[in-house]
């Protein structure tokens, strides 16, 4: 019976260290690597698309819908990322990967006070980039992808995109 008990330990402590989020989780910067292209509708009725965002530092914030973290963390991103950077350097979109309603995201807006666009129905976007919900990736100004990480460390983020906009 121990060795059963010993195995299914195992089994489950291998399955979460395997599981590609837990092993980002810490990563922080990356090695540059060409950043998948995606398009996305967004909340107001938009298109957003990776690719006719050329030049730009692409912000990336991977939420859901009604996560605790997403909620909580968004004001932050909202005011020192959002409103931190112009619209001409960085580009902010968070893709809701739980794939919720307009109501759902509509009611996310509006508890978190984001301006920044919402993507509908982002779990492939987030598949693509082997992203859960409440996941941050940076896209520097030729479409590589430079940081990825669970959580959303502003101040990383902002250190990033910083040495990003001096490069």
């Amino acid at each position: 019976m121990k060795t059963l008990i010993f195995l299914i330990l195992a089994f489950f402590s291998f399955q979460a260290c395997s599981n590609p989020a837990s092993n980002t989780a810490t990563r922080g910067e990356i090695k540059a690597a060409a950043a998948p292209d995606f398009t996305i509708e967004t909340l107001d009725h938009g298109t957003f698309k990776l690719s006719g965002q050329a030049g730009k530092v692409v912000y990336l914030f991977f939420i859901g819908y009604s996560c605790p973290p997403c909620i909580a963390s968004s004001p932050n991103v909202e005011k020192q990322i959002q409103k931190g950077y112009s619209d001409d350097d960085v580009v902010v979109i968070g893709i809701d990967v739980w794939d919720g309603t307009i109501g759902q995201l509509s009611n996310f807006k509006i508890q978190t006070g984001a301006t920044f666009p919402l993507g509908l129905t982002g779990s492939g976007v987030g598949g693509l980039y082997g992203a859960p919900n409440d996941y941050s990736v940076l896209i520097d100004q030729k479409g590589r992808k430079v940081y990825e990480k669970a959580g959303a460390d502003v101040a990383a983020i902002k250190q990033k995109i910083d040495e990003l906009l001096k490069e």
